[in-house]
């Protein structure tokens, strides 16, 4: 049945559904998540990196089995995104990321603990909260 739908209706159509799905599911958390105390203090300190890289180029480095085989030492001196648990191959690369994302919520859930000793700024799922200290 998925698959007949897939096949009849427009690839966008089916985009803009997951997404509206997504956005309504999500409506029971923005009241917690727009007053919660620590919201000012997370505006504050993403207002402090608007524009701090404006004109330089950024890489986002995802993950997967395809990293092993790219050259990332390439970006070394660049501006990067790590996704998820990209600190694993910070050792074989010889860098950190400059900055560090994850909203995959296993991820965050299991190894919030990794995540917490990462030295560069981060950018977390606002559900993710309740695993972390307030000035994270």
């Amino acid at each position: 049945m998925k698959q007949t739908l897939k096949s009849v209706i427009p690839a966008s159509m089916l985009q803009f559904a997951r997404n509206t799905y997504d956005a309504f599911r999500r409506i029971p958390q923005l009241p917690s998540a727009y007053f919660h105390p620590w919201r000012r203090e997370s505006i504050r300190r993403l207002a402090e990196l608007k524009d701090i890289h404006k004109g330089k180029r950024a890489f986002i480095i995802g993950n997967g089995p395809s990293l092993k085989q790219t050259d990332l030492a390439k970006l070394k001196n660049e501006f990067t995104f790590g996704m998820n648990r990209i600190y694993l191959l910070f050792p074989e690369l010889g860098f950190h990321t400059t900055y560090f994302c994850a909203t995959n919520d296993l991820v965050i859930e299991q190894f919030h603990k990794d995540i917490l000793e990462l030295p560069m700024p981060k950018f977390l799922a606002w559900r993710s909260h309740r695993h972390f200290p307030p000035n994270l």
